[in-house]
């Protein structure tokens, strides 16, 4: 049924229904206001409360997106991507036959990302399946209807990701999750250290892929979306992981300021500190 409604009025729905969610007595809202507090001490309570608000605006407006994602025809999808730029840093990747990794993370639509990648080159994507295999069925139909492909995250995803840059294919991954501890460094995000996944630092090394940083942006009004390709320069595939991790970080926070109510602040990304640091969130 969302499929059928117009982006426009999805987008207009989500108003009332973000407004709600902001004043619902939800555990997720201490999250988002540590978040928040550790992303822009610059504002003050009463701006970072306005943007609590908007976030949960743009939070309702990504559910409500979902029909698009799941259904929504490549004429109908295409229409809505407005503007798309950097492109020709995965085209020259991929015509070098290389390999390239695309590295997004949780902002604006990055189900929108993977599925206009797929409609123009060979893709594969990490993903971590759902317990319930219908609805793993579900969401792999979806996202593989242009001729993608998923890799369920685990220990033979490493080996499926590398098959794939050895044959000139690409790979998408999001880097802003937060990994079991052991599997990951530290590296500064919003100057607090946070755990973070070494796989992109790891792929670029064994591979010698070209590695592009995606992110993509909802524009106001339910115009659609735009897409950014960029790449990550060489120092990603530094000997030291936490120095690559440390370029992922910096490109996050850039992304992140320019449309700060688009970023999922209410995933617990500082869950795992460092030894000798105190808990983030309060109990």
């Amino acid at each position: 049924m969302l499929s059928w409604l117009p982006l426009r009025l999805c987008h207009a729905l989500a108003l009332p229904l973000g407004w709600l969610l902001d004043r619902l007595p939800l555990r997720k809202q201490a999250v988002i206001d540590t978040h928040l507090a550790l992303a822009f001490p610059e504002l003050d309570a009463l701006a970072r409360r306005r943007l609590r608000r908007a976030h949960w605006v743009e939070m309702a407006r990504l559910a409500l997106e979902m029909g698009a994602v799941w259904h929504w025809s490549e004429r109908r999808l295409l229409r809505h991507i407005v503007a798309v730029e950097g492109w020709e840093h995965v085209a020259e990747a991929s015509a070098r036959g290389q390999g390239f990794l695309l590295v997004g993370a949780h902002l604006g639509n990055w189900e929108i990302l993977s599925l206009y990648v797929s409609l123009r080159l060979p893709m594969t994507c990490l993903y971590k399946a759902p317990a319930n295999a219908r609805v793993d069925a579900l969401l792999t139909d979806s996202r593989q209807r242009f001729g993608g492909r998923l890799v369920a995250s685990g220990s033979p995803a490493m080996r499926e990701l590398l098959k794939a840059l050895r044959a000139g294919g690409g790979i998408g991954l999001l880097a802003d999750q937060q990994p079991k501890q052991g599997e990951g460094v530290f590296a500064p995000l919003f100057g607090v250290p946070a755990l973070t996944m070494t796989l992109v630092n790891r792929l670029a090394r064994r591979t010698g892929c070209a590695v592009l940083l995606a992110s993509t942006r909802r524009l106001s009004g339910g115009r659609g979306w735009t897409i950014r390709f960029e790449p990550a320069g060489d120092r990603i595939a530094d000997e030291d992981p936490a120095t690559a991790n440390s370029i992922l970080h910096r490109w996050l926070e850039a992304r992140i300021r320019e449309a700060p109510a688009q970023y999922l602040w209410s995933y617990k990304r500082f869950s795992i500190r460092p030894p000798d640091a105190s808990p983030l969130y309060p109990r």
